[in-house]
């Protein structure tokens, strides 16, 4: 499990799955090359927030900071990002850590454990990570997103995937087969897919505790899914 000291720290330990997270980014882009970009609030911002967000993301490359105010797309905007760790903040919230860097520590403070809680989730679990991997088999851990409102209050968001013994079998089959065979045998691939939300760590694994799959329909996998059909 990672210790992280600081939140730069993280940055070192995904540089090792940098390839598999552009060949990730750069699928989802093939799929969709002329689908529009979702706007958040970023432009609300005043210069010294802007400045404040850029050294945010400039210091902290494998998390996605969002800006997004009541009435953006929160799902589309998560769900467009290609990283792993998604933190969303609201407009008054940056305000707020641009000018007080005691507050702006506690929050990202706070960010920073979203590494650990993701390694804790996997573990308990039995979880594959979702970036960094090729394995396409099992349940993972697809995104983790942690967002802060007007007045700081945290929100949990986990993203879990799944598919079946049946189709894990296919994929690994259809791994075996020479591209001209795979492309005659393509079919589309079907998973299970689910957002669960909380308030804190330990909420948040009581429901995933008490997640029951069967309960959730299956449906057809897209590229940026951590399962789909490009093997």
């Amino acid at each position: 499990m990672i210790r992280a000291a600081n939140l730069t720290q993280v940055t070192d330990y995904y540089k090792s799955n940098t390839v598999s997270k552009q060949n990730n980014t750069e699928k989802a882009k093939d799929v969709q090359p002329n689908a529009q970009k979702i706007k958040s609030s970023e432009d609300k911002l005043s210069s010294k927030a802007q400045k404040y967000l850029e050294t945010l993301r400039k210091d902290n490359a494998d998390f996605d900071f969002i800006i997004a105010d009541k009435g953006d797309d929160f799902r589309g905007l998560v769900d467009q990002s290609d990283k792993e760790f998604t933190v969303v903040f609201s407009s008054a919230e940056l305000e707020r850590m641009a000018s007080d860097e005691k507050y702006a520590r506690e929050k990202l403070s706070t960010v920073k454990t979203a590494v650990e809680m993701s390694d804790k989730i996997n573990e308990q679990f039995g979880f594959e990570r979702a970036w960094g991997t090729t394995d396409n088999s099992g349940t993972v851990l697809n995104k983790l997103t942690m967002s802060f409102d007007d007045d700081g209050k945290m929100t949990l968001f986990a993203d879990l995937e799944k598919i079946t013994e049946k189709q894990q079998e296919w994929l690994e089959e259809l791994k075996e087969k020479r591209a001209e065979e795979k492309q005659q045998e393509k079919k589309d691939l079907t998973v299970k897919r689910t957002t669960i939300q909380a308030n804190s760590e330990e909420e948040l694994i009581e429901k995933i505790s008490e997640l029951d799959w069967s309960k959730i329909a299956e449906e057809k996998a897209t590229q940026g899914m951590k399962f789909d059909t490009t093997i």
